[in-house]
C-alpha cells in the first residue's frame, strides 16, 4: 500500500511536469493574437518558453543540487499556478509576454527536482520507477495536446488556463504537506566527499544529453518542417497535414509507454547506456522511413511505430544514466538533460527546413537520421567507461 501510494505521487509528479506546455504550447500563439499581437509577435511569444527554459533549465539543476529537491519542487509548481492567473490576466501582448518568460524560468525547476529526487531516493529501483514517472509524462502529453483545442472550443482560454492551475497547484499541494519520501527538505549536507575525476561524470551527462537533443531534433522536424513538406511534396492541403502531424505525434506518444518498461528492465539488467543505443537505432530508422514518407502514408506510419520505441528508450535511458551518478551532481546532471532537450525542439524546427530548402540529397530527416547513429559511437564510449571505472569519490 505504501509502494503504491509512492507510485502514485511520483506519477502525479511526472503528470504535472508536462501537463502545462503540452496544453498551452498548442494555445498560446492564438491567444496572442487574440490580445491584438501581430504574428511575429505571437511566434515571439511561443518560442520564448523554450529560448528562457534552456539556460535556466541548467541553473535549476545547479540550485537543486546546492539546496535540496523539495524546495525547489514545491516553488516551481506553485509558481506555475500563479502564472497561469497571470496569464488568464493578461490585457496586453506584452503582459503574456512578461508572463511567458516567468513561466518558462518557474517550469525549468520542476523537471532537475523531481528526477533528482527519484536518483537520490530510488537507486535499487531505479529502472522502475523512472518508467513510471515517464509513463505520467507521456499521459500528459497525449491528454494535454489532444484536449487543449477542444476545451478552448467550450470554454475559451481561460479554460485552459484554469484546469493547468487547479491541477498544478492540487500536485503542489500535496509535494508541501504529503512530505513524500521521494522529496528531502534540506540542502545536500557536505560529508566531504567530491567527485575526483569530473570527466567521469561529463562524458554520461553529454551522451545522455546529445541522446536526447538527437531526439527532439526529430520532433521538431516533424512539427516545424514535415507540415510544409506534405503540403509542397505530397500536394496536401494545410489541414491534413496538420492532421497527419497530429496522429504521428499522438500515436507514437501513446505507444511509448511499454517502450518506458522495455527500457527500465534493460537498463536494471544490462545498462542504460544499451538502451540508449536501442533508442538512437530507433531515432535513426523512424528518421529514415520519415524521409520516405513525405509522399507515401505506409512509411509514416511505420516512422510513428518505431519512433514510439525511441521516445520510451531515450527517455528512460537518458535519464537512468544521470541519475545512476552521485548524489552531489545529479540536479546538474538533470538539469543539462532537460535544456539540450529542449535546445533539440528550437534548433530541430529551423535545422531540418533550411537542409530542405538547400537540397541536400539525403533530405531533412535522412540527415537526422545520420546524425543519430554518429552518437551512438558516443553513446558506446560512455558505457564502457561507466562500466570499467565508475566515478570516483574523494573523501
Amino acid at each position: 500500500m505504501a509502494a503504491a501510494k509512492t507510485y502514485a505521487g511520483i506519477g502525479a509528479i511526472g503528470f504535472v511536469a508536462l501537463i502545462d506546455t503540452s496544453m498551452i504550447s498548442p494555445v498560446i500563439a492564438s491567444y496572442a493574437l487574440s490580445l491584438g499581437a501581430d504574428g511575429l509577435t505571437a511566434s515571439v511569444i511561443a518560442a520564448l518558453y523554450s529560448i528562457i527554459a534552456i539556460p535556466m533549465s541548467a541553473v535549476a539543476g545547479f540550485v537543486v543540487d546546492r539546496i535540496g529537491r523539495r524546495g525547489p519542487l514545491v516553488a516551481g509548481l506553485l509558481a506555475d499556478a500563479a502564472v497561469m492567473i497571470g496569464y488568464l490576466s493578461s490585457s496586453s501582448p506584452y503582459q503574456l509576454l512578461l508572463f511567458r518568460a516567468a513561466h518558462a524560468a518557474a517550469d525549468s525547476f520542476v523537471v532537475p527536482s523531481a528526477l533528482a529526487a527519484i536518483g537520490d531516493a530510488f537507486q535499487q529501483v531505479l529502472g522502475r520507477t523512472l518508467a513510471v514517472f515517464w509513463t505520467f509524462v507521456a499521459i500528459a502529453i497525449v491528454i494535454g495536446s489532444g484536449s487543449a483545442t477542444a476545451i478552448v472550443s467550450r470554454f475559451g482560454f481561460a479554460g485552459v488556463f484554469a484546469t493547468v492551475a487547479a491541477v498544478t497547484a492540487l500536485v503542489a499541494a500535496y509535494a508541501l504537506t504529503a512530505r513524500p519520501v521521494l522529496l528531502h527538505g534540506g540542502a545536500i549536507r557536505d560529508d566531504g566527499e567530491r567527485v575526483r575525476d569530473m570527466s567521469a561524470v561529463a562524458v554520461p551527462v553529454m551522451a545522455a544529453s546529445l541522446s536526447m537533443m538527437a531526439l527532439y531534433l526529430v520532433i521538431g522536424g516533424v512539427v516545424g518542417t514535415l507540415p510544409s513538406l506534405l503540403v509542397s511534396v505530397a500536394g496536401m492541403e494545410e489541414r491534413s497535414a496538420a492532421a497527419q502531424i497530429g496522429l504521428f505525434m499522438a500515436l507514437s506518444t501513446g505507444l511509448s509507454i511499454p517502450s518506458f518498461f522495455a527500457s527500465a528492465r534493460i537498463s536494471s539488467r544490462y545498462s542504460p547506456f544499451t538502451s540508449l543505443v536501442i533508442g538512437l537505432l530507433a531515432v535513426s530508422i523512424s528518421s529514415a522511413l520519415l524521409q520516405l514518407s513525405i509522399a507515401r502514408a505506409e512509411p509514416r506510419l511505420a516512422a510513428a511505430l518505431v519512433f514510439s520505441a525511441a521516445l520510451g528508450f531515450v527517455f528512460h535511458g537518458s535519464s537512468h544514466a544521470v541519475l545512476q551518478l552521485p548524489r552531489e551532481v545529479r540536479g546538474r546532471a538533470s538539469g543539462i538533460l532537460n535544456a539540450f532537450g529542449l535546445l533539440g525542439v528550437a534548433v530541430g524546427a529551423p535545422l531540418t527546413a533550411v537542409i530542405a530548402a538547400s537540397g541536400i540529397s539525403a533530405g531533412p530527416f535522412g540527415t537526422l537520421a545520420v546524425a543519430a547513429l554518429l552518437v551512438i559511437a558516443l553513446v558506446a564510449y560512455a558505457g564502457e567507461r561507466t562500466r570499467v571505472s565508475a566515478p570516483v569519490l574523494r573523501p
